[in-house]
């Protein structure tokens, strides 16, 4: 969840101004949250409120009523994060009725906000069931339940110490060939934006699966000049939980320290507390 909101914040300042390169100011001034980062904390706070989860017919039922709450209550706080058009009439329907159903959109809206399922889930069904359900009550269309819930399986499987060949094997047999046939200063030189989730989802899952750190998965994503808030925001997502699943980074530490305020850490560390995470832990980072 932190890789996810560093890189949206990192990737903001450029997604209307792309760059082609991974030679960049990371600490840039001008880098803010956008509706990338503030639905996924709206979804970590609806799963928090009915953690552990229920899997069961009535337990996701209300997540998907506390996500509407959430959902409404992030649009009506922070009206111009840059949400989507459709997203946003939805959030002015269900704001009235909190009675709306999904718009069958295929963007990357589901994929950008998923990671805290990633963290939560304790199986890869629960990971399934939880993305579909957290995904579905605005992005219902195939392509975008797909996209989701690859992200969040990676997140999953990252922190769970898969490798990056294992993670690599299971998004290519299972949700993106393409993958397998990407090359980076191929994708630097003809990526445009997109915010579909078949065009920009498996490049941000390839940013990291060529990635050394985080920061560099982070970088990687900024570099194809698309998409830069989600798909860094993507990428950051499955990096944290690859390199930085049980410590703090210096990187991490740093963007906490001077870019991300307090509330946002202190709902950062109430998820990784509630999960039993070991990543915030003062012995762990006093090394």
């Amino acid at each position: 969840m932190l890789g996810a909101i560093i890189g949206d914040m990192v990737g903001s300042t450029y997604e209307f101004h792309p760059i082609k390169t991974k030679k960049f100011n990371i600490f840039n001034p001008n880098s803010h949250m956008t509706d990338d980062s503030y639905l996924t904390m709206a979804v970590a706070r609806a799963l928090l409120k009915h953690y552990p989860i229920q899997y069961n017919e009535e337990g996701i039922k209300a997540i998907k009523r506390e996500l509407i709450n959430e959902f409404v209550n992030t649009w009506r706080c922070f009206r111009t994060a840059g949400y989507g058009y459709m997203f946003y009439q939805w959030c002015e329907r269900a704001y009235v009725t909190r009675d709306v159903g999904p718009y069958y959109s295929f963007g990357n809206g589901g994929a950008m906000r998923i990671s805290p399922v990633g963290w939560i889930a304790n199986n890869e069904g629960e990971v399934k069931m939880l993305s579909k359900a957290v995904t579905e009550i605005t992005h219902n269309h195939p392509e975008a339940l797909k996209a989701a819930e690859a992200v969040a399986m990676c997140i999953y499987l990252a922190r769970n110490g898969y490798s990056k060949g294992q993670l690599k094997k299971r998004m290519v047999d299972e949700y993106y060939p393409e993958i397998a046939f990407y090359n980076f200063d191929k994708l630097v030189e003809t990526c445009t934006f997109s915010s579909k989730s078949q065009d920009s989802v498996p490049q941000a899952i390839y940013c990291f699966l060529i990635s050394d750190s985080e920061e560099d998965a982070i970088r990687n994503a900024v570099a194809l000049g698309a998409d830069s808030d989600t798909q860094a925001c993507i990428a950051g997502s499955i990096a944290e939980a690859f390199y930085q699943r049980d410590k703090l980074s210096e990187f991490e530490d740093k963007y906490l320290y001077l870019m991300i305020d307090p509330e946002v850490e202190q709902l950062i560390k109430e998820l990784h507390d509630k999960i039993g995470s070991e990543k915030f832990n003062k012995e762990n980072n006093n090394e």
